[in-house]
């Protein structure tokens, strides 16, 4: 079976009930990927957002990976659903806080959209917090829809405000 490149964005803006930072969170869930075969090769930096839409949330973590696997699309979505379970995802409603968030962006290129999965993420465009991290990493990406590169992607995304977040790496 063929190996297959895949994108992953990472992120959380709330703290575990133990006192650990999203960022933290994030990067322990990074190291559970492997067992899941899925084999991060890059990773960006991480960047703090405010949420959006905008609300009294705290501010979100975000990172992207580059990754490659044997999986299908839809065992990559369920084993990110897995570990984001295993971390305390409680999954209720749309741009809610969340301890972790990870998302199936893209997989080896490849347009699906059905009842169990849409690739690539269907939102994914519209996020400068996705892409600034993307475009860190994988500047030659092309949008499989829209046939964009990320960097056309950002140029026309408006301006949210992101910060590199320094504090861990």
């Amino acid at each position: 079976m063929s190996h297959k490149k895949i994108i992953v964005a990472i992120g959380g803006n709330l703290h575990s009930k133990n006192g650990l930072h999203p960022v933290e969170i994030c990067q322990e869930a990074i190291k559970s990927l492997k067992s899941m075969s899925i084999i991060v090769e890059k990773q960006s930096s991480w960047y703090s957002s405010d949420p959006i839409p905008k609300s009294d949330q705290p501010k979100f973590f975000n990172s992207v990976l580059v990754a490659s696997t044997i999986l299908n699309e839809l065992d990559v979505l369920n084993s990110l659903h897995v570990i984001e379970k295993k971390f305390g995802r409680i999954r209720k409603n749309i741009n809610e806080a969340r301890i972790i968030d990870l998302d199936l962006i893209d997989y080896s290129s490849t347009i699906h959209d059905s009842k169990d999965i849409i690739l690539p993420h269907p939102r994914a465009h519209l996020r400068r917090f996705v892409m600034q991290p993307l475009y860190e990493i994988e500047k030659n990406w092309i949008h499989p829809i829209l046939k964009t590169s990320v960097a056309e992607i950002l140029n026309q995304l408006d301006q949210q405000e992101l910060e590199l977040f320094s504090e861990f790496k």
